[in-house]
């Protein structure tokens, strides 16, 4: 999963608890029906140099992501899941690639 991803996803998600290094989100069931939603996921590259694992569990209908806390500020993990605009989504994508990769 990356950045991106979260924010196109973000109208579904909930953030249920966050450590730094580990966010548990939740998703909302009707993000299984949105066709968009769904290829987004399976397409979404991996960031193994910021993201080091991700646990989907239907049931609970959550993700746990685990992340480099070192590198990745978890403030801007969680404001970009409360993105309240695409505007304010990308934003928030452009500074955390900006912070990793000095784009």
């Amino acid at each position: 999963m990356d950045f991106t991803t979260v924010a196109k996803l973000r109208k579904y998600l909930s953030v249920k608890h966050h450590i730094p290094g580990r966010i548990r989100i939740t998703f909302d069931k009707s993000i299984m029906t949105d066709p968009e939603a769904l290829a987004l996921v399976k397409s979404a590259p991996a960031m193994p140099d910021a993201v080091t694992k991700t646990s989907l569990n239907i049931f609970s209908k959550s993700i746990v992501i685990e992340y480099d806390a070192k590198r990745v500020p978890p403030e801007l993990l969680e404001e970009l899941i409360n993105a309240p605009s695409d505007d304010a989504a990308s934003a928030v994508v452009e500074k955390l690639y900006s912070i990793l990769y000095g784009a």
